[in-house]
């Protein structure tokens, strides 16, 4: 029954969409992604899904008002969907703010600059079964590159001699730490400089442990907080693409190869490296990513995919690839998709 309301009220606001928009300055956006993907290792034995296990398809709105004297209101809604299986809509960032030469201060669920600088927006396959995030690359889950934090006050700076930075704070005290991430006293920050071909970034997340499922057993996670921090650098420019990422953190979070969950990382250092080149309307991408977890009840992790993606149009494009994760397990995946951004 809770399905079917959430798909009958999501419904409704698609046909309420277009006459929306018309009376007020609000875009209409989304993705969506299908793949069929074969997992071989472990309990798996050649085992084939289709779907968007990687949570890239979407569906939002953005809306913006004009104030005056360069102030505007700004607000998003946007949620996560599945094209393949018709599951219920996920939220994804929700919030309402102002915003002006100064910056923008907004409030609501967002994902944390711990998430969008360098991280996910440096895998060029990130939400697909090729990204390295949760599967040895990168850090995953709230305290990560894969979830939200709720309850949030945020500040993003204007981008001032090719430097920028967001800051948020978790600020409802009836709130605790769980896998949708907020907790009270939460907070985090990113950087960012960009000059010419190159950026820079740093980011910092300390989190409050009191119930997370990846973090147990508690030996594996840091005492009463959870801190995350990282630096990158990246080179962009004549086709070539070349990053390099490194963490230091309490919580790696869970391991999963395609959405199946195989294991979970305490404390850990993770280093995740990438280097591509697009010619013409095509994108070819390898990458390797490295685990080292800090306590003897967690195992090292060794992640590596190599991709090619093909732009059949600016938002619409077929990719295909081979990704592996090994803990103490081996872990293959082979694959192709299908994504249409609008």
């Amino acid at each position: 029954m809770k399905k079917t309301l959430v798909a009958m009220a999501v419904g409704a606001t698609l046909t309420a969409a277009p006459m929306i928009a018309a009376q007020a300055d609000v875009k209409i956006f989304g993705k969506l992604q299908v793949e069929v993907v074969n997992l071989d290792g472990g309990e798996f034995d050649s085992y084939t899904q289709q779907g968007d296990a990687g949570g890239m398809s979407r569906l939002g709105f953005d809306a913006s008002k004009d104030l005056g004297n360069g102030l505007k209101a700004i607000g998003r809604y946007d949620f996560q969907l599945n094209p393949s299986n018709g599951s219920a809509p996920v939220a994804r960032e929700q919030y309402v703010g102002l915003a002006g030469g100064w910056g923008a201060f907004i409030a609501g669920r967002v994902q944390s600059p711990y998430k969008t600088y360098g991280g996910v927006k440096w895998d060029p396959f990130v939400a697909t079964f090729m990204q390295a995030r949760r599967a040895g690359g990168m850090s995953g889950d709230p305290t990560g590159h894969n979830g939200f934090v709720n309850d949030q006050l945020v500040y993003a700076s204007p981008v001032m001699a090719g430097i920028k930075f967001t800051a948020h704070y978790g600020v409802d005290e009836t709130a605790v730490s769980d896998t949708a991430g907020g907790a009270d006293g939460s907070w985090g920050a990113g950087v960012s400089g960009n000059w010419g071909p190159f950026e820079v970034i740093g980011a910092y997340l300390t989190y409050k442990n009191t119930t997370q499922a990846s973090c147990l057993p508690s030996p594996t996670c840091g005492g009463d907080s959870i801190d995350q921090a990282k630096i990158g650098a990246r080179y962009k420019g004549h086709g070539f693409t070349a990053a390099i990422q490194y963490e230091d953190v309490d919580n790696v979070g869970s391991i999963r190869v395609n959405g199946n969950r195989v294991g979970a990382v305490g404390k850990g250092k993770v280093l995740y490296t990438n280097l591509g080149y697009k010619f013409g309307n095509t994108l070819i991408t390898g990458a390797y990513g490295k685990t080292d977890a800090k306590s003897d009840l967690q195992k090292d992790i060794d992640y590596w995919m190599i991709g090619a993606r093909y732009y059949l149009a600016k938002k619409v494009s077929t990719y295909i690839g081979y990704a592996s994760t090994k803990q103490e397990e081996k872990y293959k995946m082979y694959g192709i998709g299908m994504r249409y951004d609008f």
